[in-house]
């Protein structure tokens, strides 16, 4: 189970990167014909990586329970991953409900106010402490031996495309405040 959460993880990875980034270009204001299937896909992996790390905690907490010992201490940073992963899910559906209106062919949005901008700002850091903090396991999960070079370097990637997104939904809302 955890060989396959590593490859929907992989997979989330892959598709949040297409998705943010022609998001970006989209909310910049150049429709660069987004593909929706992105958006879908990585929405689809990430409801069955929530599940698997569910069954996954669910198993832990009840070994925790048959021994006695829970050393939360000694696990911090494990349950750092876990809940920085429950608190992701609120921002990830308040991203969804903002940016879901279609029309036809047209792409519509209701009206992208202080809250909402502050919303997708939350989602940014959110994200950002989830995979931060979750980039270690994910190397070991794939067997990578010389962890702390590529994990710099997924670390840039991702920082820079997480600032190309908070950048976009701020021009976003500067333009709907034009208006």
């Amino acid at each position: 189970m955890r060989r396959l959460n590593t490859f929907l993880v992989i997979g989330i990875i892959l598709s949040f990167l297409f998705h943010a980034v022609s998001g970006s270009i989209r909310l910049f204001g150049a429709d660069a014909g987004y593909p929706k299937t992105a958006a879908m896909l990585c929405i689809a992996l990430v409801v069955l990586h929530v599940v698997i790390t569910a069954v996954l905690t669910a198993k832990t907490l009840k070994a925790m329970r048959k021994s006695g010992k829970g050393y939360f201490r000694e696990n911090k940073l494990f349950w750092t991953r876990r809940i920085s992963g429950a608190a992701l899910l609120i921002p990830l559906v308040m991203h969804l409900l903002v940016f879901s209106g279609t029309g036809g062919e047209t792409y519509r949005l209701v009206f992208f106010h202080s809250g909402r901008l502050t919303a997708q700002i939350l989602l940014i850091a959110c994200l950002a402490l989830h995979l931060l903090t979750n980039i270690r396991p994910l190397l070991i999960g794939m067997g990578v031996r010389s962890r702390s070079l590529l994990s710099a370097d997924i670390c840039f990637v991702l920082s820079v495309v997480l600032l190309l997104c908070c950048c976009a939904f701020c021009v976003y809302y500067i333009r709907w405040m034009e208006f």
